[in-house]
């Protein structure tokens, strides 16, 4: 997938409004996405909304849910940033501040998950710059990758937020 084919399909599943967005890294370099239902952070997420929710009757239901509630996720970086050495990567994502926070001041979310620390400093940059005042949390959770302790760290962070927001359903 390029990246037209990654914006189409994250458009397809933007609510409006966005109460909970999560912000990750830089686009995927495999086949591997949230909104395609395979990723690590998709299984973390949906996880945590099991916890909170109750089960889904299918991944679609799940994603259908996800957006209903007014939950999207976007990236710091529309590019590719993992396989980068250290020095790329930050330049990636610290020119995908302003961008970010342009986006930010279109959504105004309630809460925002960082999920991935090291993304921590420029996405608190972007909701500055973006000088929107909606934002009640910001949340940093580990990656959901290797190791359990990081799994669990990312589902249980994802699940206080969720537990601590007033849900209108």
């Amino acid at each position: 997938m390029n990246k037209a084919d990654f914006d189409a399909l994250k458009q397809q599943y933007k609510p409006n409004p966005v109460n909970l967005l999560f912000v990750a890294d830089g686009l995927p370099i495999g086949p591997k996405y949230f909104y395609l239902k395979n990723s690590n952070l998709y299984k973390a997420i949906k996880a945590a909304f099991v916890q909170v929710f109750g089960e889904f009757d299918s991944d679609d239901g799940f994603l259908a849910f996800f957006k209903e509630m007014g939950c999207y996720i976007d990236n710091i970086s529309d590019k590719p940033v993992k396989d980068l050495p250290p020095a790329q990567q930050r330049a990636l994502r610290n020119e995908g501040v302003p961008a970010l926070a342009e986006r930010l001041t279109q959504m105004a979310p309630r809460a925002i998950i960082i999920s991935l620390k090291v993304i921590e400093k420029p996405v608190r940059e972007a909701i500055q710059q973006s000088g929107i005042d909606s934002v009640e949390q910001v949340v940093v959770t580990p990656f959901p990758v290797k190791s359990l302790t990081n799994v669990n760290n990312c589902i249980n962070g994802i699940t206080a937020v969720l537990r601590s927001m007033d849900w209108a359903i």
